[in-house]
């Protein structure tokens, strides 16, 4: 029932994201991004970091992630988390959800923009976790994907170009932002696939050779 009920939810996204122009980045570098497909990655990414967890309101955050970023459209995305809050709560109650839990929800959408409220003590679980899931997608082998094709987008001229727009973006020093522990291994394990990428790929292209700078 559960599988069905997120088909439907996610079919609603879908349609709603396309009839509003949020669909596609509006940004020419990147054409590639759906908002669609990263909202299942999200949705799953929940999946991911509550397995085990029992103390967790699934069916909020769950809920929350299809419909976190319904309000992307063709302009002013960052406002999209207030936009996506109105049209889940339209949803909700055309579909007469039970007020309680849509309010939860509801609260999870309008907050999940807000990454600061990861380091704030008071901060529920759920919104933690939507945030993190959040922060997860596109970082690590699809951070290293997404450099490439942005770099390919522009008509890059060398592959050290790509290289070092990987060393500014998917491999740039940044401290771990997760809270709860899986989340935190899971990001180390997505920055140790980039930094191992890196070295090697700088191995390859001879970064650093003197033959380089014959001009």
């Amino acid at each position: 029932m559960r599988k069905e009920r997120y088909i439907e939810y996610l079919t609603y996204v879908k349609q709603y994201l396309t009839e509003h122009g949020g669909m596609v980045s509006q940004n020419p570098r990147h054409p590639f991004r759906s908002r669609f497909q990263h909202t299942i990655r999200v949705l799953h990414w929940c999946f991911r970091l509550t397995e085990g967890m029992e103390q967790v309101e699934k069916e909020v955050l769950y809920t929350a992630a299809i419909f976190h970023d319904i309000g992307y459209g063709d302009r002013d995305n960052d406002r999209h988390a207030l936009r996506s809050g109105k049209a889940f709560h339209e949803y909700a109650v055309a579909h007469q959800m039970d007020e309680e839990f849509r309010e939860k929800v509801e609260k999870l959408i309008y907050a999940h923009t807000n990454k600061s409220l990861l380091k704030e003590k008071n901060t529920s679980l759920e919104l933690v976790l939507l945030m993190e899931a959040d922060l997860l997608d596109e970082e690590g082998a699809m951070g290293i994907v997404w450099d490439c094709m942005s770099m390919g987008n522009i008509h890059a001229s060398s592959y050290a170009a790509a290289y070092y727009h990987i060393m500014e973006n998917s491999n740039k020093e940044e401290p771990n932002p997760m809270v709860t522990e899986r989340a935190k291994a899971f990001w180390e394990k997505k920055k140790q696939v980039v930094s191992e990428f890196a070295e090697i790929l700088a191995e390859d292209l001879m970064i650093g050779s003197p033959y380089f700078d014959i001009s």
